[in-house]
């Protein structure tokens, strides 16, 4: 980045009510730094930029597909690792696109790779990154239905597009969320890392920060589980760097009392710096 700001980061993972493992995978840090996987009462990072990226990163093993819990740690292992080895060409958001897009290929062809393997047959992650690069800019890359939000003075908007017919039909305003939610193909997603007959065509984009955005990178557990209102009414009360760990208990929690289904993570990352008072932009709610 090309200005001094801080970045205060935490996550939660949790198995929820009705699966017997856990088949989600995240991993926050700075490329080269801090980092954190998975690890439960792990302290919250507090990294400043310019310098190295800070990448988050969430994955969900398909489907309950085998081995998804394989799936989704070699995911986030692979990417956190490939990046790791270029952090220079996350510098610029246009060199960082073209690099997160080359890199999820690479973890595509390793899942596929995997999956034809016995006991692993059938196996798949959905993948969501959020990479806080240069230029006051994060960089993004979606396969699948895991979900990038962004909440700024309180209106909330999702960055990343649910790969899925459901997800397509509520983008261009066809259903509203409720019935996204009864849709008889809720379910169905049509991009994920290692699927063997859909061709690979990742997601990515840039979103330029402002102070005071929180950003959040999820499961579809906790979009499943939460209205947009509640995450939202969450994600607006983070104004400081200890609010951010009681907002990730809270998201988790919540989303399992009222759902539960499925496992459920989050991972939220606050800009931190004066919030600005111009009106919401076009397209948060």
């Amino acid at each position: 980045m090309d200005f001094q700001t801080s970045l205060h980061i935490d996550g939660l993972t949790d198995i929820g009510n009705i699966r017997l493992n856990n088949e989600d995978a995240w991993w926050a840090g700075q490329l080269g730094g801090g980092d954190v996987f998975m690890e439960a009462g792990a302290e919250p990072l507090h990294p400043t930029t310019p310098g190295a990226p800070v990448l988050l990163l969430v994955s969900d093993g398909v489907g309950g597909a085998n081995a998804g819990e394989v799936a989704s740690r070699l995911a986030i292992n692979l990417i956190a690792g490939e990046l790791g080895r270029e952090p220079g060409a996350l510098q610029e958001p246009a060199s960082a696109c073209e690099t997160i897009r080359a890199v999820l290929c690479t973890a595509n062809a390793a899942i596929t790779a995997k999956a034809a393997e016995s006991g692993f047959e059938g196996m798949g992650a959905t993948l969501s990154l959020l990479c806080f690069a240069g230029e006051g800019a994060a960089c993004w890359g979606q396969a699948g239905d895991s979900r990038i939000y962004v909440c700024r003075q309180g209106w909330l908007r999702q960055i990343s597009r649910d790969q899925s017919p459901v997800g397509r039909m509520r983008q261009r305003g066809e259903i509203t969320e409720a019935e996204a939610r009864r849709h008889p193909l809720r379910n169905q997603i049509d991009q994920s890392l290692g699927d063997p007959v859909a061709t690979f065509q990742p997601d990515v984009g840039v979103e330029k920060l402002r102070p005071g955005d929180v950003y959040l990178v999820c499961s579809d557990g906790l979009s499943d589980g939460l209205w947009d209102h509640e995450i939202r009414r969450i994600l607006t009360a983070v104004r400081r760097p200890a609010e951010v760990r009681p907002a990730v208990h809270e998201l988790v929690a919540s989303a399992k009392q009222t759902s539960g289904r499925d496992n459920i993570t989050a991972v939220i990352a606050l800009v931190e710096g004066p919030p600005f008072a111009d009106a919401a932009p076009a397209g948060l709610i």
